[in-house]
């Protein structure tokens, strides 16, 4: 759940706080009464060479920095809020927010939750998350209600979203191959993560199949010891035109993939010859089709699975340029990201 990620953030060591926060601080020049921001400060200066900071940025940085802005943004709205309540009543932040007992399950229900648990068991996590994320929506709408009216002017600079080149090379696409944006995924066939988030692709592939191209490559993790022969499976699956249903059977039963499943998943899954489909899964045909995706993961920043890259996608050079969502992340957070590039590339 996302409570559980934004634990992460809290275990930054002191010293990656100040460092982070120096990166993250604007540089503020005073020109004629206002305030310039340099959205990319120069923080060193080599010989003759200014470095900036998107020349030693890279995705964990860019994280961390986005993680401290947030931080500082609800510090900023809560202060300014407090400050503004005394003299303003409509902006007085409001008491305990009450969440029903229907908003939790149908929380548990979306982000299907049973696998980790029992409704019981994980009532009262969802409502407090879900009580501290209303809560932070309604400050955050005062503040903007704040903002709109002149009683607040902030000087906080959010990072620039940190973009990554992933060439699509021999990932399985669907959807509509002309679209000009692009999810590519890379999932281990093994990982109960990956196996989860497959009923938010889907439905995704579905509400966006005239405006999306869904991409697949394998990044099978070197402690799941089958997953490197499920994903060559795949691909022997895809010689025979039967890359989806085998695709689908094998994330359907993560948890019974050997190599005896493996071979019998085929059979289900609709392949033709069989005998085929051993030879090349015995010989291993498509270890450096895997590998190779395993490198691209590694290059986009990619270090767990399920791993996707979101942005635009240019056929004629066969790249996607966009950002990096980890995790089985919940279907809003793919929405959000989808839309952004869809909108940019009217």
């Amino acid at each position: 759940m996302k409570f559980m990620m934004h634990l992460r953030y809290f275990q930054i060591s002191i010293i990656a706080i100040l460092f982070i926060c120096w990166l993250s601080a604007p540089v503020y020049a005073e020109k004629q009464g206002s305030i310039d921001k340099d959205p990319d400060p120069v923080i060193a200066i080599i010989g003759s060479t200014k470095i900036r900071i998107s020349d030693i940025e890279n995705k964990e940085i860019n994280e961390l920095r986005a993680a401290l802005y947030e931080k500082l943004n609800q510090s900023l709205r809560q202060r300014s809020l407090e400050q503004l309540g005394a003299k303003h009543p409509e902006f007085r932040r409001a008491s305990k927010i009450k969440i029903t007992d229907k908003e939790i399950r149908g929380f548990f229900k979306l982000n299907n939750l049973k696998e980790r648990g029992t409704y019981k068991q994980l009532a009262p996590q969802i409502r407090l998350y879900l009580e501290a994320q209303a809560q932070a929506i309604h400050y955050d709408a005062l503040f903007k209600k704040a903002v709109r009216r002149g009683l607040i002017v902030s000087y906080l600079q959010k990072p620039n979203e940190y973009l990554v080149r992933v060439p699509v090379e021999t990932a399985y696409l669907r959807g509509q191959d002309s679209a000009k944006v692009m999810v590519l995924e890379f999932s281990d066939y093994q990982c109960p993560f990956c196996s989860r988030v497959q009923p938010t692709i889907k439905k995704l592939m579905h509400n966006y199949k005239t405006s999306v191209v869904f991409g697949y490559r394998h990044a099978p993790l070197p402690f799941h010891y089958e997953a490197d022969e499920a994903a060559i499976a795949a691909e022997c699956a895809r010689d025979q035109g039967r890359f989806v249903p085998y695709h689908n059977l094998l994330f359907k039963n993560y948890r019974r993939i050997n190599i005896p499943n493996i071979r019998q998943f085929a059979k289900q899954a609709g392949v033709k010859n069989l005998d085929k489909f051993n030879s090349c899964l015995d010989s291993e045909k498509y270890r450096s089709r895997m590998e190779n995706d395993q490198k691209a993961a590694k290059e986009a920043g990619i270090k767990g699975t399920p791993g996707f890259v979101i942005g635009k996608y240019d056929k004629k050079s066969g790249v996607v340029v966009g950002e990096v969502l980890s995790g089985a992340q919940p279907e809003e957070k793919f929405v959000a990201l989808l839309e952004k590039y869809i909108k940019k590339s009217r």
